[in-house]
Parts: structure tokens; sequence; C-alpha cells
């Protein structure tokens, strides 16, 4: 497309080293996995799981989280309130912390890949260090991508638990770049959130490519690349000095 063309014309002889991929809804389709865990916990507290509630919960998760990426909360309030601010809103005096905590445990047994996304790993490992880049906490992370089996094919997972920052702060990916033995002029970040994933990038100053099956609009920010599937990647890999 002519899109795809004007994205790599200026970039035909430059070679990428290490890939960081993110991680929910661009390898591990998780509006599956959160819907799984939410159908489980919701039915416990009296609330049923129907389009409604998980519309609801979906934009009183989303708020938090952005506030957190702006770094006006800390992540510890997203797990305080969300649960407790869904139970509000349907008029239920349920228990949020408890909520959370069996929704935390549910999630991490998930790990639903989304499609081509095992091989594109597996065949990108042979030629490029991978890494994972994903906000979220550490233990249903971990747990979900050693699930999906593609911890086999990364070299490190950054979790933003673990680094005290999340995506798309600088911090967040200083911590990254510390630890691995690549410079940033050589690094690529494939990610389908616009705040997180290719806000952290001009942020990290980073290229960027857009994963955005949905074709929505990027709302001002100019990616590197944009991709509509994850086969895609491989095309723009190719243009790119490969």
């Amino acid at each position: 497309s002519a899109a795809f063309i004007s994205s790599v014309v200026g970039f035909n002889m430059k070679i990428y080293r290490v890939l960081l991929l993110d991680v929910d809804d661009t390898l591990l389709d998780f509006k599956a996995d959160e819907r799984e865990a939410l159908k489980k916990v919701l039915g416990q507290f009296g609330l049923s799981a129907d389009d409604e509630v998980l519309a609801r919960y979906s934009e009183i998760n989303r708020a938090l989280w952005l506030a957190h990426e702006r770094g006006e909360i800390p992540r510890q309030t997203i797990w305080e309130r969300r649960f407790a601010a869904l139970f509000e809103a349907f008029h239920l005096s349920a228990d949020g912390p408890e909520a959370e905590r069996l929704y935390r445990a549910a999630l991490g047994e998930g790990g639903h890949l989304i499609p081509g996304a095992f091989e594109l790993c597996r065949a990108l490992s042979r030629r490029y260090a991978l890494y994972l880049v994903t906000n979220g906490t550490a233990a249903t992370q971990y747990s979900r991508i050693r699930r999906a089996g593609l911890d086999r094919w990364v070299r490190e997972t950054f979790i933003s638990e673990e680094i005290g920052f999340p995506k798309p702060a600088p911090q967040y990916f200083d911590a990254v770049f510390e630890k691995i033995p690549f410079s940033r002029e050589e690094a690529l970040i494939i990610g389908d959130s616009l705040t997180s994933d290719i806000q952290g990038g001009f942020n990290a100053g980073v290229d960027t490519c857009w994963y955005n099956p949905g074709r929505k609009e990027s709302g001002g920010l100019s990616p590197t690349y944009e991709i509509h599937t994850l086969i895609e990647l491989n095309r723009i890999l190719k243009h790119t000095g490969e």
C-alpha cells in the first residue's frame, strides 16, 4: 500500500538487530484472556459477565491505566480501585480487593495467542534479539507468556512492575537499554498501543512499528511504520536491509 511504501522509503538501508515486542494485544490476545478471567470471577460476586458489565469494566480499567501511564496514579491504585468501582457502578456491596486477587490468579491461567504470533517469534528469533516489553503484574505476565510458549524465543522479559515505571516513561526504556547489549539505533519497538508503545518509542528515541489491526486513526502520532497484520512485520524488516 502507499502508506507502507512511504513508511519504508526513508529507512531503506536501516538494519535493526533488536526487536522490543509488546505482549498484550500484540502477541497475546489479552481481550480473550481478560474475558475468560472476568467470567470466572464475577459470577462468584453475583455479577454476570455480560456485554454491559464487561464494557463498564473495560472503561474503568482503561481510564485507570491511562492515568498510570501519565504518572498520575501508582499501579497499586489500579488494583485497589477497578473492581470496587465496578461493583459500585452496579450497586453491589462486594469485596473489591478479593475480586482483584481472584482475577489476577485467573488471568495468569490465560495465554491465548494472536494468530501467527508464535510462528513470527520463532522465525524472528533466528535473526534478531527478541525482548518482551510489557506493562502489568509480573507473576501474571510471566505465567501467560510461559503458557503461550513465547518464553523460548525471547532473551528477556521487561515488566513495568519490576522496573518501577510503566511504558511510556523514558525511565522504563532507560532500564531496558541498561540491561541489553544493544543501542537504541539498532532497536525497533513493535506494539498496538499508541499511548504506551508508540509514545514510549518517541520518549526513548527508538523507531516504532504500530500494530494496528483495527485500522484506527493515529491521533496525530507518527510511528515509523504501521502494520495491520503481524506477517507484515517481515515485509518491513526485509525492506530495512535484511
